[in-house]
């Protein structure tokens, strides 16, 4: 009995320990690995889209035909890096917004107009669209100005390269494309299940380190 209680305490013991594994340190065990699966296009006679004021609004489309890719998994999501300007690192003040949307599947971020650099891709990630929620739907990017005033927002460029599709500002085709690439990101858990399975392994030595102990007493 005595043993069986002890076993019983040392299975406890591990079956806690994993789930505090699983809720509090998953991510610390867990690595983000990105692979590019869109390049940029090519940049022809490119141009700013004009600032990104309260009440801007253009749609981009994105074809799944441009980025097939057999590493692609289902759990994997999108960063979409675009290329924004801040008119010669002028002070930008006020937000904009970058959405994913996927028929009804769509994740919307919010960016502060300073935190933009000049002529440099700025990543967004949309995380909580794994593909399997929108791989081959009709997709769009939507940029968004919120209330960044005249003389005071940022811009992205744009190219004449329209073949993945024209950009359509307030509803209108520009003629022209945003300038952008897509990398995706795939989590992987082998740290996660190392560490699981060295849990189990050290508490099963320490039962059978004990196993002649506990005979010996009766």
């Amino acid at each position: 009995m005595k043993y069986l209680k002890s076993f019983s305490v040392l299975f406890l013991w591990i079956a806690s320990f994993i789930v505090f594994i699983f809720i509090f340190l998953s991510g610390a065990y867990s690595k983000k690995y990105k692979h590019t699966v869109l390049a940029p296009p090519e940049i022809l006679k490119q141009v700013p889209v004009g600032e990104l004021i309260a009440g801007f609004h253009l749609e981009q489309p994105i074809n799944w035909n441009w980025f097939k890719d057999s590493r692609l998994n289902a759990s994997d999501t999108l960063c979409i890096n675009l290329l924004l300007a801040n008119f010669n690192d002028r002070d930008n003040t006020g937000i904009f917004s970058v959405s994913l949307q996927a028929e009804h599947f769509s994740q919307k971020i919010l960016l502060n107009a300073h935190q933009v650099h000049d002529n440099v891709y700025q990543p967004f990630c949309f995380d909580a669209l794994p593909l399997q929620n929108i791989a081959d739907k009709p997709i769009k990017l939507v940029f968004e100005g919120i209330n960044s005033l005249p003389g005071k927002a940022i811009t992205a460029w744009m190219t004449s390269d329209t073949a993945r599709g024209e950009a359509r500002l307030n509803n209108q085709e520009l003629n022209q494309a945003l300038i952008f690439s897509i990398d995706a990101v795939t989590t992987s858990n082998k740290k996660l299940t190392q560490v699981i399975v060295l849990t189990l392994l050290c508490g099963l030595s320490i039962s059978i380190l004990f196993w002649p102990t506990k005979l010996k007493l009766h």
